[in-house]
């Protein structure tokens, strides 16, 4: 089945190309694919079969025949996914490190389209049969958030406003070596090896590409880079860092699955070593993203906590004689956050604190402080997963907690799976005998308490780090 559309090219579209003036006017077709159709012969140009870089004029009729989309070819498969923002037009999902984006040769299962497939809910077709949704992509290895759009309209918009460089992105990224500077910009294009075309690199005749950073942390050999993107080059950050001799960590197609130290002052090639080996994929991670809501409802802005292997291997960078001293546990409840810590032996949780009228800023500041005068190195954050394994708002704020909370110290931080902690905690003070009125001022504590006693627990039996 196809349907046949006619335009009347207007004055204020003269000298625009066919293909972009379908892009741009046909709401089902994306600029690709309306090239694809006018090379297919389905598009005429004042009943003649023209190029697809054809200048338009006023009042030129185009005529098309759109054929309806096909079903996705990719199967639906029940693969969990951490949903961190959805509404009736956008999805955005942190992706774990190992999954492809989409089916492509070699990697036909497992994907996020697979996933997106089997949560059901819809989901764009501009993107064709192999990529339903997926306005753009991240590395296989690379973790982060990524934005889904769910029908023709809002993918078009989002394109648009990639295009545009209206989307904002801030990735974090280990890399090799240190830098003189505080900040910094890398413009140089890439393109394809010539002698290796699956890789990239700085070539002369590449497309521009742009790539900011800024040094969050600077370590001895290595460095914790705060990087924003300009343009949206394949693997640009990657290239870019190997580029400047700053490889990311553990990224073996760019030189960052370092097995020779020469570089590194020799007291510290040992640390070198052991980061080195623990970097078992590029660290590079997408923790923010800023984008116009497709529908004009305002910015959607939406970050990450660092994955577990990420936030490791900064620890070790961090702390190369081992995480030691107290772990603190906090539950962020809707009015109050409540606070526990453990013991300098890391076996017993006790109630610390409630903090309220705080936003997370402020949440963060009190954690820091507390974090610099107890010692503390790994802070456990309870993550309200529902019952049936997803996600809602409450996880989404836990989230934006812990990302506060990253930022503010230099402990590694953890969520932790809190469903029944508050009624784990309010079961502990009906059997203490407190009062109802007791227990509204020390719930929340004694759910923290909960939550970092189950990540204790979990150390002694090596579940957990």
């Amino acid at each position: 089945m196809s349907r046949h559309i006619i335009l009347v090219v207007s004055e204020d579209d003269s000298s625009d190309r066919l293909d972009h003036y379908l892009g741009t006017h046909a709401p089902e077709l994306s600029r690709t694919r309306a090239k694809e159709i006018i090379a297919e012969g389905l598009v005429t140009l004042n009943g003649e079969h023209v190029k697809p870089s054809t200048k338009v004029a006023s009042g030129d009729v185009i005529e098309a025949d759109v054929a309806e989309p096909r079903a996705p070819d990719a199967a639906p498969e029940d693969i969990p996914l951490e949903v961190v923002y959805e509404d009736d037009d956008v999805l955005v999902i942190d992706k774990p490190a190992g999954m492809v984006v989409h089916p492509a040769p070699g990697s036909l299962t497992g994907t996020l389209v697979n996933a997106l497939l089997g949560r059901g809910g819809g989901l764009s077709t501009v993107g064709g049969h192999e990529r339903p949704g997926i306005v753009h992509r991240l590395d296989r290895n690379t973790t982060g958030l990524i934005v889904v759009a769910r029908n023709d309209v809002a993918h078009r918009a989002l394109s648009e406003a990639f295009q545009a460089r209206q989307v904002k992105k801030v990735y974090l990224a280990l890399v090799w070596g240190i830098f003189r500077e505080a900040e910094g910009i890398i413009d140089e294009p890439i393109g394809r090896r010539v002698t290796d075309r699956k890789r990239m690199a700085v070539v002369a005749s590449g497309r521009p590409a742009v790539t900011s950073w800024r040094v969050r942390e600077g370590f001895p050999f290595a460095s914790l880079l705060e990087v924003g993107l300009e343009t949206g080059r394949t693997h640009q950050i990657r290239v870019h860092m190997s580029h400047i001799r700053r490889s990311v960590l553990g990224d073996s197609d760019y030189g960052g699955a370092k097995t020779v130290f020469g570089d590194v002052p020799p007291h510290y090639r040992r640390q070198a070593k052991r980061v080195s080996a623990l970097a078992s994929r590029q660290a590079l991670h997408a923790r923010e993203i800023r984008f116009p809501h497709p529908s004009g409802k305002g910015e959607v802005k939406v970050c990450s906590p660092m994955p577990p292997d990420f936030a490791a291997l900064l620890s070790v960078l961090r702390y190369p004689d081992g995480e030691t001293g107290r772990i603190l546990g906090v539950d962020p409840g809707e009015v109050r956050v409540g606070v526990a810590v453990s013991d300098e032996g890391r076996l017993l949780a006790r109630p610390l604190d409630t903090l309220t009228g705080l936003d997370d800023k402020g949440v963060a500041a009190a954690v820091a402080r507390l974090c610099d005068e107890m010692d503390v190195r790994v802070v456990v954050v309870g993550h309200p997963i529902r019952m049936d394994g997803t996600t809602g708002a409450r996880a989404v704020r836990s989230r934006e907690l812990a990302v506060a909370i990253e930022d503010a110290t230099r402990a590694r931080v953890v969520l932790r799976d809190e469903r029944l902690s508050s009624v784990e905690a309010t079961r502990i003070m009906h059997e203490r005998g407190e009062t109802a009125r007791n227990r509204k001022g020390r719930v929340d504590e004694l759910a923290a308490c909960v939550i970092l006693q189950g990540h204790l627990d979990s150390l002694g039996r090596g579940m957990d780090t």
